[in-house]
């Protein structure tokens, strides 16, 4: 079992193998022979001011920074805390165009590739030998904390080329990545369009039903859209007792039930029940850490508390998948006394009292960790992970957007104004509310609209021909008299309208009908598109989705 644990954190070090003076200043190091690896950064995110940034540390250990031209530098032993290092900023061209190409002609160890839109980032450096590196941190007090920012994980060394998107952290801006080598073409595909805002939609939802603060985990821009949804483990409000009761249920249970875990690999398995407070294994060595009642601290982070992975051994395998289960809430279903071996994927996040934000990743993203143990799985299941991986890899690509594998029909934008757009998938919004909806598919619409209200998609992708018309799937159970139009514009409120629908009451506010509308002003390239609303003070439709057809 491998964690894809992330290490984000407020004040991250790097250490280093070798002793090195202090307060010497570093330039680049020397290229290891032999080492060649070209990096492609893309910008694809339909935004035209983009940075990418790489960080890691070299073979020695030390923290580096990479420059545009390849050369790893060496971050200075500063003499006073917090000290900001030098702008080693990558910047790349406009949205859609070639990017910009890295060789890196040495390795780079627990790497990541950043990037910020709008925006450069900041990084500090403490004193230390070797310095500590503080990377932006999901805590608001961080200078970082209003940029929207995103990044990926990666290790070069002389064994491979390692590379994932994690959400274990969070969910921001959507990476893709592709690779050549003898591992032949990977490809790694990106958060899909809309599900940043669909996830942080789902989590004001699951607030509004349960009160814990699932909301919170949200954050958002001056003007309400997304910039990025926090795991539970960083939110800055502590959940308290909201597993209790479903710890309550589970320790009852278990205390005439045996509970047995599968280690996995050579480790074997454990089974134990509920003995005082604490579950107990027979045979198991927990190391003066029993498996008592954890808190939700403890369920979130997987590494504290009874959770606590003492490291390669029996214990460590046991607390991993004891903390997959509480998160998934699948140690109640059918099966569940059989862990992990005993339960599917369908089996998860069934309880009230599960992660609603893995549940939430998991239900609008094809890949990725949303938790540290979120490799748990049965024998022989598929990892979830998105990873590249290559013994002797050629080229590396890593593209802000939806990147080359996002299969874009429309061309080089965030998400194509040809294909189906939920209306819940919005950036920003002013005035709606998100609700659940009855039409062919389920999931959510976006209702209670009225005069003034408005809803923004980014980085929608014309392509180089116009289209022709719009398509607004609308319902109304307005009162007589009421109505209102649905006006299309580019850009912002009061850009250019290129459609306009007016409607009214059509039999009820699930009673779901596709209306067209012609395409008056020719729109190409990639756009914001925001939904306008106008005429009436009272509500007047409901949105499950809208298109464009040439």
């Amino acid at each position: 079992m491998v964690s894809r644990r992330s290490f984000l954190a407020a004040a991250g070090s790097v250490t280093a193998a070798t002793a090195l003076s202090p307060f010497t200043p570093f330039a680049s190091t020397a290229a290891a022979a032999g080492v060649s690896l070209p990096v492609k950064l893309a910008n694809n995110s339909g935004q035209d001011t983009v940075y990418a940034y790489i960080s890691g540390s070299d073979s020695s250990g030390w923290p580096v920074f990479v420059s545009a031209n390849g050369a790893l530098n060496r971050l200075p032993n500063p003499s006073s805390p917090v000290t900001p290092i030098a702008d080693y900023s990558i910047a790349l061209g406009a949205s859609g165009s070639a990017g910009v190409t890295v060789n890196l002609t040495d390795y780079v160890i627990g790497g990541r590739v950043w990037f910020s839109v709008g925006k450069k980032l900041q990084f500090f450096v403490n004193p230390g030998n070797p310095p500590g590196v503080v990377q932006p941190a999901l805590v608001s007090s961080d200078p970082n904390w209003a940029t929207n920012w995103t990044f990926c994980e990666f290790t070069f060394n002389s064994a491979n080329l390692y590379a994932n998107i994690s959400y274990v952290d969070m969910v921001a801006l959507p990476i893709s990545m592709a690779s050549t080598g003898s591992g032949g073409n990977q490809s790694v595909t990106p958060l899909p369009a809309g599900a940043l805002a669909s996830i942080a939609s789902g989590l004001q939802a699951q607030h509004a039903t349960d009160g814990a603060p699932w909301d919170r985990l949200v954050v958002t821009d001056s003007s309400g859209g997304v910039l990025r949804v926090m795991s539970p483990s960083h939110s800055p409000v502590d959940f308290g007792g909201y597993w209790d009761d479903y710890l309550n249920r589970v320790w009852s249970h278990y205390a005439s039930t045996p509970l047995t875990i599968n280690g996995q690999g050579s480790i074997g398995s454990y089974t134990g029940t509920v003995s005082g407070n604490a579950i107990v294994f027979s045979g198991l060595n927990t190391n003066g850490v029993p498996f008592t009642k954890p808190s939700a601290v403890d369920i979130f982070g997987c590494a504290s508390g009874p959770l606590y992975n003492s490291g390669g051994d029996a214990r460590g395998a046991i607390a991993a998948r004891l903390a997959a289960a509480l998160n998934r809430s699948s140690l109640l279903v059918s099966g569940g006394n059989n862990q992990p071996d005993g339960v599917t994927p369908s089996q998860y996040y069934q309880d009230p009292i599960t992660n609603h934000y893995a549940r939430l990743v998991h239900k609008y993203a094809s890949i990725g960790y949303a938790f540290p143990y979120d490799d748990v799985g049965p024998t022989g299941s598929a990892p979830v992970d998105g990873h590249i991986q290559d013994g002797a890899p050629t080229s590396w690509s890593i593209t802000l957007g939806a990147g080359a594998s996002g299969g874009n029909p429309g061309g080089g934008g965030g998400v194509s104004a040809y294909n189906t757009i939920q209306a819940e998938s919005y950036s920003a919004q002013n005035g709606t509310t998100t609700e659940s909806c009855s039409d062919t598919g389920g999931g959510s619409d976006v209702g209670y609209i009225s005069n003034g209200d408005w809803l923004k998609y980014s980085s929608v992708d014309f392509g180089s021909t116009s289209p022709s018309q719009f398509k607004a799937r609308l319902a109304s159970g307005a009162a007589a008299g009421v109505s209102g139009a649905i006006q299309v514009r580019i850009d912002s409120t009061g850009g250019t309208k290129i459609a306009e629908i007016d409607f009214a009451n059509n039999g009820g506010w699930q009673n779901w009908q596709t209306i067209p509308a012609n395409v008056v002003a020719s729109v190409t390239g990639v756009h914001d598109v925001y939904l306008v609303f106008s005429g009436s003070s009272s509500d007047f439709t409901n949105v499950n989705w809208f298109t464009f057809t040439r």
